[in-house]
């Protein structure tokens, strides 16, 4: 090998280290991250803006960067402002209805005075449902003074304020972020810090885990009517913690304490688990018995302590009959001659005394014929 060929192939080496290391850089400033996001008015009674999404971003975003890609997948238009204090979300246009039914407790907050150092006072009084937003009439925006002089738009992550402007807020892989329309004492109706000496700050359930969950769930898929329920639960502005966590319950999540075992060591914290969703169901046979009826045989489910069964002549299964068992064999009542009997079936366990269900099975038709 003469001189020139090494000098070449030495290049060829070093070009190509540099290119690997080029390639492996580029590879981890493109890791993705997914941080579950919500718009939200409760406060007036309108529900979800943008109901539990996943956004994917790349690592090293912001909560301002989930809200624009959020917005952009749902075609919303933000109105927001930049300064040196960062971004700041001054309203959403259409994101009012025109129809408010604000909670009865924020409209029994007290009235505020407040002298923010002029040596003038200025008087608050909580919003009503005949309150008006002074925003409306232009493209129904909601935000900053809207119903009230105090109120807008803020954000939790992970179910606690943040002194950090949005843009300024890095999110990590997991977090929960939820966008808030305040409507008045500037977050104390959100749970958020009171800045003032009358008003006490609401005692809101922790939706974020049902948030996380529901986001999770195809909202056309086998959980439907458990992942709907879980909607209406969110959208409660008071809802209770118990009503929370019985709708995340009904999702297929849990999450149970398991108490160390004892001994003569220091107590140790007790270790939080996360139980996986039941498997689904299996129709294995579905046979037409005598007398107009039908006999439905599943594969057992590992873990399940019963089966719930469900079955209907109609393949919305309206007017369905429901039959739940711990036997892995159910036969229906009485049907009619050459109707066809739609049948699904979900398992259920019992954690914490109540029934945590699984998803339905694939739905199996038998025309009946005896």
């Amino acid at each position: 090998m003469n001189r020139i060929t090494k000098k070449v192939l030495s290049a060829v080496i070093v070009l190509a280290m540099v290119l690997s290391t080029i390639t492996v850089t580029f590879a981890e400033e493109a890791k993705t991250i997914k941080v579950t996001m919500s718009i939200e008015r409760f406060t007036i009674g309108q529900g979800f803006l943008v109901e539990p999404m996943i956004v994917e971003l790349n690592e090293g975003a912001s909560v301002q960067d989930v809200l624009e890609k959020a917005a952009e997948e749902k075609n919303i238009k933000l109105n927001g402002t930049t300064s040196e204090y960062g971004y700041y979300l001054e309203s959403i246009s259409n994101a009012d209805t025109g129809a408010i039914n604000i909670p009865q407790t924020i409209q029994d907050m007290a009235s505020i005075d407040v002298d923010y150092g002029s040596g003038y006072v200025y008087h608050y009084d909580a919003p009503t449902n005949t309150s008006t937003n002074k925003l409306f009439e232009d493209e129904q925006k909601l935000g900053t003074g809207s119903y009230t002089e105090l109120s807008g738009w803020l954000y939790s992550i992970n179910n606690k304020e943040s002194s950090n402007g949005m843009s300024s807020q890095p999110v990590k892989d997991g977090d929960v972020v939820r966008i808030q329309f305040s409507v008045y004492a500037g977050g104390a109706d959100l749970g958020f810090h009171s800045w003032y000496d009358n008003i006490e700050s609401a005692k809101l359930a922790d939706k974020d885990k049902l948030m996380k969950q529901a986001a999770g769930v195809d909202a056309e898929g086998e959980l439907k009517e458990a992942r709907a329920e879980a909607v209406r639960v969110l959208e409660k502005y008071d809802a209770t913690q118990e009503e929370v966590d019985k709708a995340l319950l009904n999702l297929g999540y849990v999450e149970e304490t398991t108490e160390p075992e004892t001994t003569t060591a220091a107590p140790t914290t007790p270790e939080t688990t996360t139980i996986a969703p039941l498997k689904r169901v299996t129709i294995k046979k579905l046979t037409n018995v005598k007398k107009y009826k039908v006999k439905i045989k599943i594969n057992k489910v590992t873990g399940a302590k019963g089966y719930q069964y469900r079955y209907a002549t109609n393949k919305k299964f309206k007017k369905s009959k429901v039959k739940t068992t711990t036997k892995t064999t159910y036969t229906t009542k009485k049907l009619s001659k050459k109707v066809r009997c739609y049948v699904k079936v979900r398992a259920y366990r019992i954690i914490k005394g109540k029934k945590s269900f699984g998803r339905w099975s694939k739905v199996k038709s038998l025309k009946v014929k005896k």
